[in-house]
């Protein structure tokens, strides 16, 4: 599988993926309806102040998933894994723990030991991907929303 950096031709796509995405859509307090390329655009521009990578993943020439990793979290000066979405036709596939793979092997390079993964405390599919991908639960948190996270490490 290849990484090449997200661009806006990608969005129609990606906005696509997110519809079928209902888990991610409550998270994100968002209507099925609204979502487009624009919208979508939008809401990945919300990250632009942590200087992060949204990453489009294809394999035999077919996009088959995005991710979105920054390497220095404000929160610890660490990297962290912020999202990780399969094309659905493709989820359960093994497509999302080689993009945890490879992401991993990337940060190793760059010197690394670990990478932080948060997961909101409802999502116990996303939490057992994590836990396949040799995530480790370390703590739990809570936004001043009152949202609860757990937040997990991998080790490199």
């Amino acid at each position: 599988m290849i990484e090449r950096n997200l661009t806006i031709d990608d969005l129609g796509l990606i906005s696509e993926w997110f519809k079928h995405s209902s888990e991610w859509i409550k998270e994100e307090g968002m209507l099925k309806e609204e979502i487009g390329p624009q919208r979508i655009g939008v809401w990945m521009s919300l990250y632009d102040r942590y200087k992060g990578d949204w990453l489009v993943w294809e394999d035999n020439g077919s996009t088959k998933g995005l991710s979105y990793h920054i390497l220095h979290a404000p929160s610890n000066k660490r990297p962290w894994i912020g999202m990780v979405m399969v094309d659905p036709l493709f989820r359960g596939d093994g497509y999302g723990r080689q993009i945890i793979q490879l992401l991993s092997g990337k940060l190793q390079k760059e010197h690394f030991k670990i990478v932080y993964a948060g997961c909101p405390f409802t999502q116990i599919g996303w939490l057992q991907f994590l836990a396949a991908c040799r995530f480790e639960q370390i703590g739990t948190d809570t936004l001043p929303s009152g949202k609860r996270y757990i937040k997990l490490v991998r080790p490199l």
